[in-house]
């Protein structure tokens, strides 16, 4: 009967103790990393439509990459906007989640811009981004999502 009783509370232990070493984790912040994997700048918190200036109709119900750049589109532009063509054609059967933009914009910084299905910018890159590293966050995106 002892035996029992010992067996009891080892299995009712080793159960409870991942749930304590959790709480404490969580709470403790301790062993936490605190870098992040993205390549881009994540927006905490992300920015609404309303307040970048977009347009409902066409930055939402789909993930957006938004190319902004100042005034006209020069040559730089012309070739950040294959390269963005390039990587949403690399994203394979989750390319139809993705709209590619262009805007002139004095509000937002030149740059890729990711917007969310529901219209807020939730990733920056700057104008001289990695196209690799951009791939990889998308990826790492829609998986994570169901939204788009």
């Amino acid at each position: 009967m002892a035996g029992n009783r010992r067996t009891f509370w080892v299995i009712w232990a080793l159960g409870v103790l991942p749930l304590l070493l959790a709480v404490a984790v969580y709470t403790t912040g301790i062993g936490v990393p605190s870098e992040q994997v993205n390549a881009g700048r994540l927006l905490q918190p992300a920015v609404p439509l309303q307040q970048w200036g977009g347009q409902a109709d066409r930055f939402t119900r789909h993930w957006s990459l938004l190319l902004v750049h100042r005034d006209t589109c020069d040559d730089k532009c012309l070739q950040q906007e294959e390269r963005l063509k390039r990587i949403h054609d690399a994203l394979g059967r989750d390319a139809d989640r993705f709209r590619v933009r262009i805007q002139a914009s004095a509000v937002l910084a030149p740059g890729v811009w990711v917007v969310d299905p529901m219209g807020n910018l939730v990733l920056h890159y700057e104008q001289a981004y990695e196209g690799r590293a951009l791939l990889t966050d998308l990826r790492r995106l829609l998986k994570a999502s169901r939204l788009g």
